[in-house]
């Protein structure tokens, strides 16, 4: 039987020393990257970001207390992972051949279902705390924050106070629809504050200014945008939805700085198309 109670969250463990303790004869038992051990409830999940070359690449990380993984590519676990009926184990390392972490229990938050390459995961690590926001602990030499951006930090989430001046002193107005009125426009994290590290957290190049609806859009994966700016949007909403709120296919940033760049390619990677859970969405293809 497969138990974890002996396990600490935060230690490191080999393959072989999990398939002693779990009672298999050989860790080739638990070689693949999902496992799930017979007649019990239980998916483990064995991550390894970056992997040996000659195999295949998957897009997988953890940023604070969530992990985006790219599920199999022939698809045998996706359903279950859906169906919630499982518990789910997660050990985790940064390179191959190394120990992996235990990184505890994990559930899903939103996903999408592909049919022609691996599905996307976003769950929730319940054992690993949020950490503490502080961000003279993370100075760089380009970034060494004030007292007022210390203060600031809290309320940047909702879009208030440091993070939102950046964002206007880049934006201005609203970045797709030229709106003006400052007081309806929000400022929006483009990779989430709850990912986000604390310098990332107040960067208003890690912003787009929206009005309140192409806001929710954008949060909600809806749509997102490539490089040069241009609109990419989700098979999981009605076209003629998208029509309604003033967008459509050739809509598209103003700009796009630099600096944002790399905001917008996580969002198309972990946000972009995702479903929350409890929805039922067909496999699509990219």
């Amino acid at each position: 039987m497969v138990h974890f109670d002996s396990l600490i969250v935060g230690t490191e463990y080999n393959r072989p020393f999990l398939a002693n303790l779990w009672n298999y004869k050989t860790f080739n038992a638990i070689s693949r990257g999902v496992v799930t051990p017979r007649d019990q409830n239980i998916i483990i999940l064995f991550i390894t970001k970056e992997k040996q070359k000659m195999l295949t690449q998957y897009e997988d990380r953890i940023d604070n207390d969530q992990l985006f993984w790219e599920g199999e590519k022939g698809h045998n676990s996706d359903d279950r992972i859906t169906e919630q009926r499982d518990d789910i184990h997660v050990f985790y390392r940064e390179l191959h051949h190394q120990n992996f972490i235990y990184k505890g229990r994990a559930v899903l938050r939103n996903y999408r279902l592909y049919s022609d390459r691996p599905s996307k995961f976003n769950l929730q690590l319940l054992d690993i705390t949020q950490p503490d926001i502080d961000i003279a602990t993370e100075a760089t030499p380009d970034y060494i924050p004030a007292i007022t951006e210390r203060e600031a930090i809290v309320s940047s989430r909702i879009g208030q106070g440091l993070f939102r001046e950046k964002s206007i002193q880049i934006w201005h107005t609203c970045c797709i629809s030229d709106f003006t009125e400052k007081c309806i426009l929000t400022a929006s994290h483009i990779k989430p504050w709850r990912v986000s590290n604390n310098r990332e957290r107040v960067d208003g190049f890690n912003s787009l200014l929206l009005v309140p609806t192409y806001d929710k859009l954008f949060d909600k994966g809806f749509i997102s945008f490539d490089d040069n700016g241009r609109i990419t949007i989700s098979a999981k909403i009605d076209m003629n939805d998208v029509r309604k709120t003033g967008l459509n296919e050739r809509s598209r940033l103003r700009m796009v700085p630099d600096s944002t760049m790399q905001y917008l390619k996580y969002h198309r990677n972990y946000i972009f198309d995702l479903v929350d859970v409890g929805t039922s969405p067909d496999r699509t293809k990219s």
